[in-house]
């Protein structure tokens, strides 16, 4: 029956179409060997659009096309020019063959291709690599910046662009500004601070960190964002947990609380050395601001991309998610001094401690915390802790309770007294 066979052509250009698949193959591999830059997945940009966009500024290529963030490339040009004419040692070309030189390399450091040629994407890596040295020398050194800058002039400003900074789409790599930084500021600059320092001076009124962490190598940092969450790791880091038993959901902290365990503000800066021990459970404190929803997302999404062994920061925010699940929660580790909370109420707290880890999948054996959570859920299974929280609430919650017991103890023990003496004279 006509109609029914294959078309003639179904077997034409098998050739070109093996060429398409192969090539195809190729941009696969690389991508997954290198790849630390990523656009956020769909799940997780839902919780919060708004927390993944540039407001801006953009750096790199995802956001190139946003007309709101064009007016400040203009900027990025005047930061160029104050650059080459500052720095003497090197000339344009210089800087533009060494980045074209690592080209290769820079674009497999993201999740998608990059549709640029050659020119075009070595003029977005300069123009945006210089941006940021300029943005961190002029916030480690005021003397740097021009009169009426655009940027630091503007409290506002500033803000957008150090948070734009964060953001896991608008990241370049760190070894491409690293090297056009040591271009210029090698070392015949001995008094300006390395790439990584400056960095963290920068973003630090966000981040709220004292210092750069002890140990830490620029060779380490993958970008910006990276800089940031490694900030926030602890100095010794524990091996992903090889068993593959039930995750554990700890209590609430009323409900720890009314089990008999203490909570406690940490003296710790490290917001992940959260200890348990003698029936006391100590966490350091946790500030939460306008700001801190959107590096918090930005770095569970990096997380989640590219962390899987040891994604700390989702398992933090899984155990203060669990244990916050209402504004009573909040409203206890607030008073403690747990939480610092600028967001204006408890609710608004719990919202947000609540909303981070939806649609984040939580691997069991890279758990920070498992040992933790295992004991925080053994001992509030011991009925003795529970009584004797409850015996503490009700009969030793002011000085009058505690002076009521004491002799109420006193009374049954000279009762006691009396009848052994009474029985002891009948003999």
């Amino acid at each position: 029956m006509a109609g029914t066979g294959p078309t003639p052509t179904s077997d034409h250009h098998p050739d070109e179409l093996v060429t398409s698949i192969t090539n195809r193959l190729k941009q696969l591999s690389a991508a997954s060997a290198d790849c630390s830059i990523y656009t956020v997945p769909d799940k997780l940009r839902r919780g919060n659009e708004e927390a993944y966009t540039p407001r801006v500024v953009a750096i790199g290529p995802y956001h190139r096309d946003n007309k709101s963030l064009k007016p400040m490339e203009d900027q990025k040009l005047r930061y160029l020019q104050s650059f080459l004419q500052y720095n003497g040692r090197c000339g344009l070309e210089d800087y533009i063959k060494r980045i074209k030189s690592r080209e290769d390399q820079v674009r497999k450091c993201y999740n998608k291709p990059i549709v640029l040629d050659s020119d075009e994407f070595a003029q977005m890596m300069l123009l945006d690599g210089i941006f940021a040295i300029q943005l961190f020398l002029m916030q480690w050194n005021y003397k740097w910046r021009p009169s009426r800058d655009p940027i630091f002039g503007k409290p506002w400003m500033i803000n957008d662009v150090r948070r734009d900074m964060w953001l896991l789409e608008n990241q370049i790599p760190f070894f491409a500004v690293q090297e056009l930084f040591e271009m210029a500021y090698g070392s015949h600059q001995k008094h300006t601070p390395g790439l990584l320092e400056l960095a963290y001076g920068f973003l630090r009124p966000a981040i709220k960190i004292e210092k750069p962490p002890e140990g830490l190598l620029e060779s380490e940092v993958k970008h910006f964002l990276d800089a940031i969450r490694l900030s926030y790791l602890p100095s010794v880091r524990k091996a992903p947990y090889e068993s593959h038993e039930e995750f554990k959901f700890i209590p609430s902290a009323t409900e720890l609380a009314a089990a008999g365990v203490k909570l406690t503000r940490g003296k710790s800066q490290c917001l992940l050395d959260i200890k348990f021990k003698n029936g006391a459970l100590e966490i350091p404190c946790l500030r939460l601001y306008h700001s801190t929803e959107s590096y918090f997302r930005n770095i569970i999404a990096f997380e989640q991309c590219y962390y899987r062994d040891d994604s700390y920061l989702i398992d933090y925010m899984a155990f203060m998610d669990h244990l916050i699940n209402t504004p009573g929660d909040a409203k206890l580790l607030i008073g403690e001094g747990i939480i610092e909370n600028w967001l204006g109420n408890e609710d608004a707290a719990t919202r947000l401690l609540n909303a981070f880890c939806n649609d984040t999948y939580m691997w069991t054996r890279n758990a920070y915390f498992h040992d933790l959570r295992h004991e925080l859920v053994a001992h509030c299974r011991r009925p003795w802790n529970e009584w004797k929280a409850t015996f503490k609430r009700k009969h030793c919650s002011s000085p009058l309770a505690v002076l009521s017991v004491t002799a109420g103890v006193v009374l049954l023990l000279l009762t006691i007294a009396q009848t052994v003496c009474s029985f002891l004279s009948l003999k």
